[in-house]
């Protein structure tokens, strides 16, 4: 019996250290071939790092680091900050430069630890071992490293923060061990929180998420996370009270927004005067988008934002208030275009993603396939896999299910964050750059759909032990 058992041990060290291997080699080369993929500036890489006094070399990568200091950051955003750090770090390396392939880098490495630990998470879920760790491994490569998520860890947007917080979070919401909740979630809603004004609410989220699974589950609450993360939600207000673009975005609330669905009657029922309504569609820098989806777009000469009275919170919210059908409207107008992962900016073909020499081609193409394959299929299922994620959750309450009840949770995480960002995307800034703007519902959406599979094969596991359960009985019986 002893020997039997030793040799088993040693098979299964064999078969781990075999299926690292392949994960490693995997990454590796993932980590090669998306070194051509970039998320191109469309003049916003300015508000993000312009405290940096970064000049670019034109090759999209490379920016010449100034000879005096950098300032303090103009907006509150952390990934200002974040890249404040690694500008100062890059003073002290080769080449005087800011090179964005050393911060991707950082983020890619993160990622490929963030894959391997919710892997284990979920293989546990499933009470898989070595084989089910490394499938679960390469399906978490494959959403992280899709061109149109890992792209952005090659740019200087806001959305840099979310890409690396946003898998943290999960990883805490899966977490079994009570230090690494508190840690993955209070540090990933932070970083999420303070990325971007428009994911000022995701701690929130996250501590409704908990405590509801919590009580739907029949689990006692963890006191110390909820206010963990109710202290985190203060904190991440901040930016949002203190932000300097907030009449500038609810002009596009309003004008690229509700305005854009409302009907003549209804102009007159708010007491829009007929001079503003000639403004509907026109962005502040003179872009007039019309047609499905606010797509067909054409420069014109008309100013319409310097004129324009100032705008606040309240008047973006009134339309929706006096006609409760407009935000359902306004969805149905805009995400048919703009729901996509070939994220454009404003211009349709004017895509963020690009691509530049370097890398390992066969694997870039396959990374640029991934996400076509991804828009083609997955895209037009988005209602169904937020569904499922519903489902899923009111299930996780069956004892059964015991292990798969953290993965629900984190479901129900991810898809109230898909539906709350098309909200507050349609509200903040209308459908001007709208694609861009749910990228992290997009990355939301792609986990989702992942633990959404995870969760069914889980299901489907039960169900089959359930159904041999009786059979194994009587054999051991009868034996």
């Amino acid at each position: 019996m002893t020997t039997t058992t030793t040799l088993s041990g040693h098979r299964s060290r064999w078969l781990f250290c075999f299926c690292f291997l392949v994960v490693a080699v995997v990454a590796v080369a993932l980590v090669w071939g998306s070194q051509a993929l970039l998320f191109a500036d469309t003049n916003d890489f300015q508000r993000v790092v312009g405290h940096l006094y970064l000049t670019p070399m034109g090759d999209g990568i490379h920016w010449a680091l100034p000879d005096h200091p950098f300032r303090t950051p103009g907006n509150p955003e952390l990934a200002s900050h974040i890249f404040s750090f690694a500008g100062w770090v890059q003073r002290f390396m080769p080449g005087h430069l800011f090179d964005l392939s050393r911060t991707a880098l950082a983020a890619k490495l993160l990622l490929l630890a963030y894959a391997g630990v919710l892997a284990w998470q979920c293989a546990a879920a499933l009470q898989r071992g070595a084989l089910g760790w490394s499938a679960m491994a390469l399906a978490w490569l494959a959403v992280f490293f899709m061109a149109h998520n890992i792209g952005m860890a090659q740019s200087f947007y806001a959305e840099y923060a979310c890409l690396i917080a946003l898998p943290l979070l999960l990883l805490g919401l899966l977490a079994s061990r009570r230090a690494v909740r508190l840690l993955g979630l209070g540090l990933g809603a932070l970083v999420c929180g303070l990325a971007k004004v428009q994911y000022f609410y995701v701690p929130l989220l996250a501590l409704l998420c908990v405590w509801a699974g919590s009580r739907w589950q029949r689990m006692l609450p963890d006191k110390g996370l909820l206010k963990l993360l109710l202290a985190v939600q203060v904190l991440c207000l901040v930016p949002l009270l203190i932000g300097k673009n907030a009449s500038l975005n609810a002009y596009h609330g309003v004008y690229l927004g509700s305005y854009m669905v409302l009907s003549p009657a209804q102009f007159d029922g708010l007491g829009v005067p007929a001079e503003r309504r000639d403004c509907i569609g026109v962005d502040a820098w003179g872009n007039a988008l019309s047609g499905p989806g606010g797509t067909q777009v054409q420069h014109i000469d008309r100013d319409c934002y310097p004129v324009a009275p100032k705008l606040g919170k309240g008047d973006v919210l009134r339309p929706y208030l006096h006609y409760p059908l407009t935000l359902w409207r306004l969805a149905r107008f805009a995400l048919p275009s703009h729901f996509t992962v070939q994220y454009f900016h404003v211009f349709p073909g004017n895509f963020y993603l690009h691509r530049h020499e370097g890398g390992a081609k066969p694997v870039t193409d396959l990374l640029q396939q991934l996400t076509l394959l991804r828009d083609r299929s997955i895209t037009p299922l988005a209602p169904l896999f937020l569904l499922a994620a519903l489902a899923l959750f009111a299930a996780s309450r069956c004892r059964q299910a015991a292990r798969m009840r953290p993965l629900a949770v984190g479901g129900l995480l991810l898809a109230l964050l898909v539906v709350s960002q098309v909200i507050i995307v349609l509200l903040g800034e209308g459908v001007r750059d709208m694609s861009k703007h749910l990228w992290a519902a997009q990355l939301a959406l792609d986990m989702l759909v992942l633990l959404v599979v995870v969760q069914g094969l889980g299901w489907l596991g039960l169900l089959w032990r359930r159904k041999t359960a009786p059979a194994a009985e009587a054999a051991a019986a009868t034996a």
